[in-house]
């Protein structure tokens, strides 16, 4: 009896002269405390890839993996996506809320993003095709906490995780992703669009826009 309470004597100043109060508070295994425990649903748990659980973490210096991401998305505090696809892959949805940033569009467009100390998700088709090199140009100019997805788009979709439809006109004729031309016959396809204004990337990675729907050639 004696030696247990010189024992809890000893813990509670280590715990004191280390500032661990918080990592020493005793855990309820039968998770009381919780604001509702049963609405736990374990279906909304992302899946590891392989089951290896090796997916980088939020720790990791340069990438992210997707179970982190969908849980982060889950959470409400998920990072700011930007997709650096090929315009035409648009057409197949994008992450939640994602910037499309095909080629090298976000260059001139550092000022659609967030604060340099938000944290970044750039995401290609596979994680093999542009998404590093943003990521690592990014955290360059700034964006420290800049991560690319790995596994990209693909293993995204591969897991079921949402996808947002491509937005389109007020009409429904045209599409993000969507091949256009304008009235001079050049062509692109649709990246941007707000109502019946549509910004195109042509295939000579040139912005134009926004312009109205009607002045694309038919």
């Amino acid at each position: 009896m004696i030696r247990k309470k010189l024992k809890d004597k000893a813990r509670k100043a280590a715990i004191k002269l280390l500032k661990m109060e918080f990592d020493a508070e005793h855990r309820d295994p039968a998770g009381r405390g919780v604001a509702d425990p049963s609405a736990f649903d374990p279906d909304k748990i992302p899946k590891v890839v392989d089951g290896a659980g090796d997916t980088p973490g939020p720790n990791h210096k340069t990438e992210i993996g997707r179970p982190w991401v969908a849980a982060q998305l889950v959470g409400g505090v998920a990072p700011v996506f930007v997709d650096v696809r090929p315009a035409p892959e648009l057409a197949q949805g994008l992450l939640p809320a994602a910037l499309a940033m095909p080629g090298k569009r976000i260059q001139a467009h550092l000022d659609q993003l967030p604060p340099k100390n938000i944290r970044v998700t750039v995401y290609d088709q596979t994680g093999e095709q542009g998404a590093v090199q943003t990521a690592a140009w990014l955290r360059e100019q700034g964006w420290t906490l800049a991560r690319s997805l790995r596994g990209g788009f693909v293993e995204w979709i591969e897991h079921g995780e949402p996808v947002e439809a491509a937005a389109a006109t007020e009409d429904g004729k045209t599409r993000v992703g969507d091949p256009t031309t304008l009235a001079d016959g050049r062509a692109g396809w649709a990246i941007e669009v707000n109502g019946s204004d549509i910004t195109v990337w042509l295939s000579t990675d040139e912005e134009i826009g926004p312009v109205q729907r009607d002045a694309l050639s038919s």
